[in-house]
């Protein structure tokens, strides 16, 4: 009984960003902490920790409308259960082009794709979403 780290013998972790329907954002925050969120632009808000200002996490906003306008078509099909949401911003950094150059917007989305990559981020919450539309 005196051994409780059992790592890794109940399942492995999967970070997983989470689709919340009433707001239709995609959230993802990678520590529970105190937090602050900072807008960028109409699509993303990026989610600082409290205490020195560091990303831990960010928020699409129109997901939905995102999802099905630019990403259903070329990253989904029917048997994909997941999709990394590392390609999830760098399809929003294709769309929107020439209002994500300036530098404050760049780096924003940047910091929003070195966390959605090195954590592995995936979106699992297709079922429902990518039966409507």
């Amino acid at each position: 009984m005196g051994n409780i780290d059992r790592t890794g013998t109940i399942g492995s972790y999967r970070p997983c960003a989470i689709y919340y329907e009433q707001s239709d954002s995609l959230e993802y925050v990678r520590v529970d902490s105190p937090s602050v969120y900072r807008r960028v632009d109409d699509f993303l808000t990026l989610i600082l920790a409290m205490e020195d200002r560091s990303p831990i996490g960010f928020k699409l906003k129109g997901f939905r409308h995102f999802y099905l306008r630019h990403l259903k078509r070329n990253y989904h099909s029917e048997r994909q259960e997941f999709l990394a949401l590392v390609k999830i911003v760098e399809e929003a950094l294709c769309v929107f082009g020439d209002k994500v150059f300036d530098d404050e917007k760049r780096v924003a989305y940047q910091r929003a794709i070195d966390i959605a990559q090195s954590d592995n981020v995936e979106v699992r919450d297709f079922p429902s979403m990518a039966s409507h539309g």
